[in-house]
């Protein structure tokens, strides 16, 4: 850094010689040289260490509110089944007029395998925390040290409780529940599934653990009481609501609206498996047609049926929304059957119903589209063009990729 400055009064009044001069005016110009570039760089690291501070104190504090998140679900569901459960207990004359969402709600509730994967807890934030000094080094604040370790090992407890407790063991263990669907005919039929029912709700542990809904609900309160912990940590790293959720929000991805001429072309979607395939070609003419293929077999048969379903529509781009109209009078299914092998009789007898119960399937997966046949999407479109992202209301985005140009669709 070269640095120019005056000579101080006090050195230009000194009687010495010029060489003396130049090798003062060269030591002040290289120590405020170094002053200002060690000041910067201390300033800087400074700046990167709060930055840090703030990013892991987010990180833990939105951990927090998300496992409390988690406990409120947990209570709702905890209420909602063993609620339904005493209606059944109660109703066990009439299980057969009772929906059929309650019972396997009900079965859900009581199997060992019922727990809803959303109600599991994600724990490598935790991990992250107590295994790297830099976090206690860089938190530095002892009473949010403390706040987060109370709350983790309070955590702890609570999942180390809902797997050894009894209060909460599953009255029906996965080997039963292995017994009744792969080694009785207990589960085979809707009438078989009510018997099952009614059998359970009548036994000691069953109703035993409905009973113990309690229990189970207290450990979960217990823990909410961290809810006021957590906004105590916000108010002593200074975070705001607005900053978490940006944090939680933040995304590196770089997207734009899909406008028209973007859209044209044939679009493949990526979450396919090697049997179920779909793909959309968008026409410069506002037509569009979807080509679901998917490949399949049954027990009667070797060999896969490929069933090709078509379905054409109309398409328009409405702000940042694909808005798809389906013609249904256009839905076609084809079966190429030529790579099965059967004899001409198994083909008579079984084919037709084999074909039938594809058909139902698949008339099923067009419940979703509406009374309008209108189905809209939100569009993202990455930098390339090449990679789109449609997000249907209550439902987890799809991507799709491009395979080819737009001048292929005129």
């Amino acid at each position: 850094m070269n640095v120019k400055f005056k000579m101080p009064k006090f050195g230009r009044d000194l009687s010495v010689k010029g060489w003396f001069k130049e090798l003062l005016m060269t030591f002040l110009g290289t120590t405020i040289s170094i002053m200002l570039t060690f000041g910067s760089a201390t300033w800087i690291e400074k700046k990167e260490a709060e930055d840090a501070r703030r990013l892991l104190a987010m990180t833990i504090v939105s951990d927090i509110d998300k496992s409390l998140e988690v406990v409120k679900n947990r209570l709702k569901y905890e209420d909602e089944c063993s609620g339904i459960s005493y209606y059944l207990m109660w109703n066990q004359h009439r299980l057969e007029e009772i929906g059929s969402d309650s019972i396997d709600a009900f079965l859900n509730y009581v199997t060992d395998f019922g727990f809803p994967r959303e109600l599991e807890m994600e724990t490598s934030n935790e991990h992250i925390f107590n295994s790297s000094q830099d976090s206690w080094r860089t938190l530095s604040d002892k009473r949010f040290l403390s706040n987060v370790q109370n709350f983790y090992n309070a955590r702890n407890f609570m999942e180390q409780q809902r797997k050894e407790s009894v209060f909460f063991r599953k009255p029906v263990s996965r080997e039963e529940e292995y017994n009744l669907i792969m080694e009785s005919d207990d589960m085979k039929s809707y009438e078989a599934i009510l018997a099952t029912c009614r059998r359970l709700l009548n036994t000691p542990r069953v109703q035993n653990y409905i009973g113990w809904r309690g229990q189970r609900m207290a450990l979960y309160n217990d823990l909410l009481q961290y809810i006021n912990v957590n906004e105590e940590n916000k108010f002593l790293m200074g975070i705001t609501e607005k900053e978490l959720e940006e944090f939680r929000n933040q995304s590196l991805m770089v997207v734009s609206r899909a406008k028209e001429a973007d859209l044209v072309g044939t679009w493949d979607a990526v979450l396919t498996s090697v049997n179920d395939s779909t793909e959309y070609t968008f026409r410069k003419d506002h037509t569009f047609t979807s080509l679901r293929t998917i490949k399949w077999n049954h027990y009667c048969f070797r060999g896969k049926i490929t069933t090709q379903v078509t379905l054409s529509g109309h398409w328009e781009i409405v702000g940042d929304t694909l808005v798809k109209t389906f013609d249904m009078k256009t839905l076609k299914i084809d079966n190429d059957e030529s790579h099965i092998t059967c004899s001409k009789e198994e083909r008579e007898q079984q084919l037709p119903a084999v074909r039938q119960g594809m058909m139902d399937r698949l008339t099923g997966s067009f419940k979703r589209v509406n009374t309008n046949n209108r189905v809209p999407q939100a569009t993202n479109l990455d930098r390339t063009g090449t990679r789109l992202e449609l997000t249907e209301a209550d439902m987890p985005p799809v991507h799709y990729q491009k395979k080819d140009k737009p001048n292929n669709n005129k």
